[in-house]
C-alpha cells in the first residue's frame, strides 16, 4: 500500500483526492482491487470524508488480508519494523510512516481486530511498534495484544499495557499528584446521571467545566459549562451515551492570549511540535489563525528556539515523571502553562498526527524541528534494533531486510 501518510500529505497539499479515487477504479476496471490498493482507497475515502463507505471498504479488505507492506520500501532498509495497527478511521493508529519515512527502515502493518486472536507468531521483524491508539473501542484489542505481548521476543515500542493507560481519565489517574503538574480532574458520566445529579457538578468538580462526549477530539461536542442550566441543555440535546466532565482551568496569559503546545516525548525527551494562539480557550492548530498571523507565527518559532534552554528546564520533573508514571517510548502531549506556571496536560496519547507539512514559506522554522523529532524517533527504533541483534547473536541477513 502507499500508506496514511503519503495520502495524507497529498490531500494537505491540495491534490485532488476525487480524482485519485477514481483513477484506482479506472485503472482496476471490472477487476478486483488488490488488498494494499483498496486499502489506499479507503484512506483516501476518509480524507475526503465519506466516512461509511470507507470503513466498510477497510472492513472488506480486512476480512482477506491483514499483513502489508509500504510501498516505498527499498530492498536496501537495514530495519524491519512491524507496525500492529487495529481497523478504524485516521486517529485509530498512530501514524508511524511519517516518524519513519526514511529508506533504513522497511514497514509492514498488520491488523488485529477486535475479538480475534494476536497472530502467533508475529511477521519475523527486527521491532515491532504497537500502532494502536488508545479508544474505548481499542481496548478490547489493546488488552489482548498486552497479553500476547508477554511471549513476544523483539523489542517493542509503546507496550500495549502502556497505551492502555492514556484514555482521559486513566492518565488523570497515573499523573494525578505530580509536582510541577496539572492536570484537570476528570469524571465518567452518563445522561441519566447527569440528570440524577440535579444539573449539579460530579463531586469534586466545579463550574465552569467541560463535557464531551467519551472517545470525541478537536472539540467535536466539547462544550463550556458555566451553570447548572447549561449542563441540563447540553444533556437534553446530546445523545452521546457516555461523557466525559473534566474541570475547566484558565491558562490565559496576561496579554488574554491562550498558548497551547503538542509535545512530543520519545524515550522521556521532550521537543516541541507546534504553540497555537488564539484569544479563546477550545483551540487547535487549525482554528488558530497562525496562516495569517505573522506575529503568531514569530511567537511560534520563538517558542521552538528557547524551548531545550528554558521550556524544559522549567517542567523537568514534570517531564520525567510523565514519562515514568506511562512507561511510554512515545507519547504526544496536548499541554500548556497553567498561571501558576506548572505544566497542564489537557490530553496525552500515541495517535495524535505530528507532521512536517506546514508550508516552508509562512514555517521555516518548523521543517527543521520537525526533522529533529523524525530524527530522534527513528534513533530510539534503531537503538532497540541493534539490541535486539546483539542479544539473538544474529542481525537481518541481505534476503531478509
Amino acid at each position: 500500500m502507499i500508506g496514511p501518510a503519503r495520502l495524507i500529505r497529498a490531500a494537505f497539499e491540495g491534490a485532488d483526492m476525487a480524482a485519485r479515487a477514481d483513477a484506482i477504479l479506472t485503472q482496476a476496471g471490472s477487476s478486483t482491487l488488490k488488498a494494499g490498493t483498496a486499502l489506499d482507497l479507503s484512506t483516501i475515502l476518509l480524507l475526503m470524508h465519506r466516512f461509511e463507505p470507507a470503513l466498510q471498504l477497510q472492513n472488506e479488505v480486512l476480512q482477506s488480508c491483514r499483513h502489508f507492506q509500504l510501498q516505498a520500501n527499498g530492498s536496501d532498509a537495514k530495519t524491519r519494523v512491524l507496525v500492529i495497527v487495529t481497523a478504524g478511521d485516521l486517529m485509530a493508529n498512530t501514524p508511524v510512516d511519517f516518524l519513519l519515512d526514511h529508506p533504513s527502515f522497511r514497514l509492514e502493518y498488520l491488523f488485529v481486530l477486535p475479538g480475534e486472536a494476536v497472530p502467533a507468531p508475529l511477521p519475523d521483524h527486527d521491532v515491532c511498534v504497537v500502532g494502536v491508539a488508545y479508544s474505548t473501542a481499542n481496548e478490547p484489542v489493546l488488552e489482548a495484544l498486552a497479553m500476547a505481548a508477554a511471549h513476544w521476543d523483539r523489542p517493542v515500542v509503546n507496550h500495549p499495557r502502556h497505551v492502555l493507560k492514556t484514555s482521559r481519565h486513566g492518565l488523570a489517574e497515573a499523573l494525578d499528584g505530580v509536582e510541577g503538574l496539572l492536570i484537570p480532574r476528570v469524571v465518567r458520566t452518563t445522561g441519566a446521571d447527569i440528570a440524577a445529579g440535579a444539573n449539579q457538578p460530579p463531586a469534586h468538580l466545579s463550574f465552569p467545566m467541560l463535557i464531551r462526549p467519551i472517545d470525541t477530539h478537536a472539540g467535536n461536542a466539547l462544550q463550556k459549562i458555566d451553570r447548572s442550566e447549561d449542563l441540563e441543555a447540553y444533556a437534553r440535546n446530546t445523545d452521546a451515551a457516555t461523557y466525559y466532565i473534566t474541570q475547566f482551568c484558565d491558562y490565559s496569559g496576561p496579554d488574554g492570549l491562550y498558548r497551547k503546545l503538542r509535545i512530543v516525548l520519545i524515550d522521556g525527551v521532550p521537543f516541541l511540535c507546534h504553540m497555537a494562539i488564539r484569544d479563546h480557550w477550545m483551540i487547535h492548530y487549525l482554528n488558530a489563525g497562525m496562516n495569517a498571523d505573522a506575529a503568531k507565527r514569530s511567537a511560534e518559532a520563538a517558542a521552538m528556539s528557547e524551548f531545550d534552554d528554558l521550556f524544559v528546564p522549567r517542567h523537568r520533573t514534570a517531564f520525567k515523571e510523565i514519562h515514568r508514571r506511562t512507561g511510554l517510548d512515545y507519547l504526544i502531549l496536548d499541554c500548556a502553562e497553567s498561571r501558576d506556571n506548572r505544566l497542564l496536560v489537557f490530553e496525552a496519547d500515541t495517535g495524535m498526527v505530528i507532521h512536517d507539512m506546514d508550508p516552508v514559506e509562512l514555517y521555516p522554522y518548523k521543517r527543521p524541528q520537525m526533522h529533529r523529532v523524525f530524527a530522534a524517533f527513528q534513533r530510539a527504533v534503531e537503538t532497540r534494533a541493534a539490541g535486539s541483534s546483539r542479544r539473538t547473536g544474529s542481525s537481518p541477513g541481505p534476503n531478509e531486510a
